[in-house]
């Protein structure tokens, strides 16, 4: 709820008292206040940070966030802006919280998860041709078709009216899963990291596990969680689409899993005494 009050309060309070000293003069800056969705939702989350003549201070910021913060969060933490910062993943945590169990479960539902990268693609060519339009003119329309149809099916079908009327069918994530283009977009980096051995990111599993399969039902994604403990494998986002949430490890009665690896434990050495 902050997030949605930042635009039309507290940025219109920096500029009415100044807090944002010469910039509240500036009307490019200070007419904009919907531009500070961006502090926090980066692109393609807030498609529109680049667009429509932005003051420089936005664009500056909105690669900031996006092309550097964003990564550095994703090589520590993975998938957990998901968790921790977005809006529209706090919604899901909240009121879809009662139904997280109902998350589809199953290789076919995994297989649906290419609809966040139909979306992210879109962005994608819809972004470039909005940049391009000023100086390949025949982009014009195309662009401006392209950003109407994002608008319609995106930013109000996808993110606004499916996800929260399918909460009670789907479970809570349903928009994160499956059409955010940031959550692909981190889930891309996140795997990148994962395999050039970088990544700071992972579950962990130990030899506990006794297939209580309360892991696996409570994964707000559809992660069989519990096929990779019984395994001992490692849950990362080049073999799932987890967003850290933690849940499985919450619920987990035997302490299966956690977010940093057990050091396996040191033989001890029994001295024998010989007989006397």
């Amino acid at each position: 709820m902050f997030f949605f009050l930042v635009p039309e309060f507290l940025f219109r309070w920096a500029v009415e008292y100044k807090w944002v000293g010469e910039l509240a003069s500036d009307p490019n800056f200070a007419n904009n206040a919907w531009r500070s969705y961006g502090i926090v939702y980066a692109w393609p989350l807030f498609f529109y940070t680049f667009f429509g003549n932005p003051h420089q201070i936005w664009a500056v910021w909105g690669v900031t966030l996006t092309f550097v913060l964003i990564p550095v969060l994703v090589l520590f933490h993975g998938k957990r802006y998901c968790s921790w910062i977005c809006g529209c993943g706090g919604l899901a945590e909240t009121l879809g919280d009662r139904w997280r169990h109902l998350a589809p479960k199953g290789n076919a539902s995994i297989r649906w998860e290419w609809m966040n990268l139909a979306v992210l693609l879109a962005a994608v060519f819809i972004t470039a041709a909005v940049l391009a339009q000023s100086v390949l003119k025949f982009l014009q329309k195309p662009a401006g078709a392209g950003l109407e149809w994002y608008h319609l099916i995106a930013d109000v079908w996808l993110v606004g009216i499916l996800p929260v009327t399918l909460y009670p069918f789907f479970g809570g994530k349903v928009w994160c899963r499956y059409w955010c283009p940031l959550a692909k977009l981190m889930q891309i980096m996140s795997a990148l990291f994962t395999k050039f051995k970088s990544s700071r990111f992972a579950i962990y599993s130990n030899d506990k596990c006794i297939a209580c399969g309360e892991c696996s039902r409570n994964c707000q994604v559809g992660i069989n969680v519990m096929n990779f403990a019984m395994k001992q494998e490692t849950i990362e986002n080049i073999n799932s689409s987890c967003i850290g949430c933690g849940i499985c490890v919450t619920v987990c009665p035997m302490d299966v899993l956690s977010f940093r690896a057990e050091e396996p434990e040191k033989a001890q050495l029994v001295r024998i005494q010989p007989a006397a």
